[in-house]
C-alpha cells in the first residue's frame, strides 16, 4: 500500500493505517533524533512524540508526497527544543557507527589494517572536535553532514537566515579542518570541506 493511499485512509478515519507509516519511518526518525541528543532513551520518548504529533497534524500535511521530509522535520524541531531544555551533547554517529553516517568522506583505494587505523582514529578525533563545538555551530553541521538537509531546511528548522546557515557551517568545518591540521591528521588524505 502506497504512503498517499496510508495517509488518506488516516485522514478518512483509520487510525490502523498510521501503524505502516509507523513502521516504515521508526528506524530512519531513530536515526535522526540520536544524532542530535545521543541518548537512547530520550530519543525513544522523542521519536514517539515525533510520530504522535505527525498523526494530529497531519490534516495540515500540504502534500502526501512529502510525508517523510514532514516527519523528520518534525523529529528535528522536538529533538532541537529537548537539547535545549535539558542542555545535552550531541554526536554524530549512532552507536552502530554505521558507514553513512560518517560526516567526513574518507576515501582511499586500499583497504589496509594501517589505513583502517588511521581512519578510526580520525573518526575519534572528529567525534571529539563536534561536540567541542559551540551549540549553534554544532546543529548547523549535524544537520547539514549528518541529516543531509539544504541550507534552506536548516534556516527553516533553525529560525536563522540561510546566510547565518552557510556562515555558520563554513566556520564549524573550519574549526574541525584546523583541528585536524594540528592533530596531523589532515594531510591530503582526507577531504576534509
Amino acid at each position: 500500500m502506497s504512503e498517499i493511499v496510508l495517509i488518506d485512509k488516516v485522514l478518512n478515519g483509520d487510525a490502523s493505517a498510521f501503524e505502516f507509516l509507523i513502521l516504515k519511518y521508526q528506524k530512519n526518525i531513530y536515526g535522526t533524533v540520536f544524532n542530535i541528543v545521543k541518548e537512547d532513551e530520550l530519543t525513544k520518548d522523542i521519536v514517539q512524540e515525533s510520530f504522535l504529533k505527525a498523526y494530529e497534524n497531519l490534516n495540515s500535511l500540504r502534500s502526501r508526497e512529502q510525508f517523510y521530509p514532514w516527519l523528520k522535520k518534525i523529529a528535528i524541531n522536538l529533538s532541537l527544543i529537548k537539547l535545549d531544555r535539558n542542555k545535552r551533547y550531541v554526536d554524530m554517529y549512532r552507536d552502530d557507527k554505521e558507514e553513512d553516517d560518517f560526516f567526513f568522506n574518507n576515501q582511499t583505494d586500499e583497504s589496509n589494517p594501517e589505513q583502517e587505523l588511521l581512519t578510526e582514529e580520525l573518526r575519534r578525533y572528529v567525534r571529539k572536535f563536534v561536540d567541542s563545538l559551540p551549540e549553534k555551530l554544532r546543529r548547523v553541521i549535524i544537520l547539514r553532514e549528518v541529516e543531509d538537509l539544504s541550507y534552506e531546511e536548516i534556516a527553516s528548522i533553525l529560525n536563522i537566515p540561510v546566510g547565518t546557515v552557510r556562515s555558520r557551517l563554513f566556520n564549524a568545518r573550519q574549526i574541525i579542518k584546523d583541528r585536524l591540521l594540528r592533530q596531523g591528521l589532515a594531510d591530503g588524505l582526507y577531504r576534509v570541506s
